[in-house]
């Protein structure tokens, strides 16, 4: 009975056909293109020749559970499992009884485990990748923010000696210059032939200056040796002694 159970649960593995109303009034299978009346139907859907085509059809498209099979090129009727490697025959039982089995199962968990071991793998790489992009980002970063500062320093020295070089510009245009070529004078750097005779006349008149500055102080130095020695004679070493002679014989008298 449980055999039994499980064929019916295997034939059915794949479900019942689709059909299309033609205009003829006729109805016609969508997976194998068999036309029948609207009676034969069931009947068609059941039978082996409907459910051969409904494997093909599904193979051909790749639908599930025929997607993990391939038909094998040494015969019509049979299949080969892609996950196993096995060798089934093409009916619904056979394939379900392939799907259901232990070593099936297996060779399915493992796949899942594999690729989500690669998937894993995958998201941890690109969550590293993600990592060094986002590390070599704020290096780019923090060089970016260092070349502006270095920039903005340079700009604060270069306005810094722009203002210095101003203002000593400000204070030699506080002293005037005269041009290049050009005398406070006005000279027009021609011929001087009066500069010699000139610059001697001022020596020889500076020296005869002095000269006569000279001879005057030796006058007065020598008129008031005159007037000393003159002194000297009026007041004389006799006068005085007679008048010394004189007091003293004024009081005996």
């Amino acid at each position: 009975m449980a055999e039994e159970n499980q064929e019916k649960e295997g034939n059915n593995l794949l479900g019942s056909p689709s059909f299309t109303l033609l205009q003829n009034g006729r109805f016609k299978c969508v997976e194998t293109g068999h036309e029948m009346l609207s009676k034969d139907k069931e009947s068609y859907s059941l039978s082996k020749r409907c459910r051969l085509g409904l494997i093909d059809f599904a193979l051909s498209n790749n639908k599930p559970p025929l997607n993990m099979f391939k038909q094998d090129p040494s015969s019509r009727s049979k299949l080969i499992c892609k996950l196993t490697g096995d060798t089934v025959n093409k009916s619904e039982e056979h394939i379900w009884k392939h799907i259901n089995g232990k070593r099936f199962l297996n060779k399915l968990e493992q796949k899942e485990m594999e690729k989500f071991d690669e998937k894993v793998q995958k998201e941890a790489k690109l969550s590293v990748n993600h990592q060094e992009k986002k590390k070599e980002k704020e290096k780019k970063k923090k060089k970016k923010k260092k070349q502006k500062d270095e920039k903005a320093v340079e700009e604060i020295i270069s306005e810094v000696r722009n203002c210095s070089d101003k203002e000593s510009d400000s204070e030699e245009d506080e002293f005037w210059m005269p041009p290049v070529g050009e005398r406070w004078d006005f000279d027009d750097g021609g011929d001087r032939w009066g500069s010699d005779e000139e610059s001697v006349e001022e020596e020889n008149g500076a020296e005869a200056a002095a000269a006569a500055a000279a001879e005057e102080e030796n006058g007065e130095s020598e008129e008031l040796l005159k007037r000393t020695k003159r002194m000297s004679i009026e007041i004389g070493p006799s006068s005085f002694a007679s008048r010394k002679k004189k007091s003293k014989k004024n009081p005996t008298s």
